[in-house]
């Protein structure tokens, strides 16, 4: 999977689903991104997570306190990861897309 692509077909998707409303693009980019595939199939998620630098989502993790959870597996933190690691590209991209709509 190409990051960045498929981020921004998410930031896309939002935009024409909800417009340029910078919170309900946020709600809409969340739910978008823990619904995705490789934050909720284990197997999607460990082959995310090994072909990906995760490391800004494994940082939005560990400053959200939330990086491992009392009972976590293997799968459930690469899905926490993954999920993270989408919501944090999405975010820059979606920066990027509010600033060029806003010129």
């Amino acid at each position: 999977m190409n990051l960045y692509k498929e981020c921004k077909y998410i930031v896309d998707e939002a935009v024409e689903q909800v417009g340029i409303d910078k919170d309900s693009l946020r709600d809409f980019i969340h739910q978008s991104c823990d619904s995705h595939e490789v934050s909720i199939y284990y197997h999607k998620a460990i082959e995310f997570c090994a072909e990906q630098n995760t490391s800004e989502g494994g940082q939005w993790l560990e400053d959200c306190e939330s990086l491992i959870v009392q009972g976590d597996t293997f799968g459930s933190i690469a899905c926490r990861i993954a999920f993270a690691t989408l919501l944090v590209e999405c975010e820059r991209i979606l920066a990027e897309t509010i600033e060029e709509l806003e010129s």
